[in-house]
C-alpha cells in the first residue's frame, strides 16, 4: 500500500474518529473526577491528543501526549491504570464503529481495523491494568 494512502486513510479516519474518542473520554473522565471539575476539559482533550497522535501514527506527538496524560493522572490523584481502561473503552467503541460503519466495505474495514491493531499493540498496560485482565 502506498504511503501516500496510509497516510490519506489516516488522517481521514482520525477525522471522523474525533468526535467519538473525544466523547468516550470526556464521559469517563467525567464520571471519575465529576462532570463539573474545572479541569475535564483540558485533560479530556489531552488524553484525546494522544488518541489522535496514535491514529496519525506521529509517534513525536503520541510521546509528548502520553506524558501529558500521566501528568494529568498524577495531578488529579488517578491510577495510571484509569488511562489503560479508557483506551481500552476507547479502542473496543472504534472497533465497533469501523465493523458497523464499513460493513460493505471490508478493503476500507479491514485498513482501519489495521491501523486499531497497530494502536493496540502499542498501548502501555501498567502492572496494574495487567493484572486485572
Amino acid at each position: 500500500m502506498p504511503h501516500d494512502y496510509d497516510l490519506s486513510e489516516r488522517r481521514e479516519m482520525a477525522l471522523w474518529c474525533f468526535p467519538i474518542i473525544c466523547d468516550l473520554i470526556g464521559e469517563s473522565y467525567g464520571r471519575v473526577i465529576g462532570a463539573r471539575h474545572t479541569s475535564l476539559q483540558m485533560v479530556a482533550f489531552s488524553h484525546s491528543q494522544l488518541w489522535q497522535a496514535m491514529l496519525l501514527d506521529d509517534h513525536a506527538a503520541a510521546s509528548k501526549a502520553r506524558e501529558e496524560v500521566r501528568w494529568n493522572l498524577e495531578m488529579l490523584g488517578l491510577h495510571h491504570a484509569f488511562a489503560d481502561e479508557v483506551n481500552d473503552l476507547v479502542l473496543d467503541e472504534l472497533m465497533d464503529v469501523v465493523t458497523q460503519r464499513f460493513n460493505r466495505s471490508p478493503l476500507k474495514a479491514a485498513f482501519c481495523g489495521h491501523i486499531l491493531l497497530h494502536i493496540a499493540k502499542n498501548l502501555t498496560y501498567t502492572p496494574e491494568a495487567l493484572n486485572v485482565a
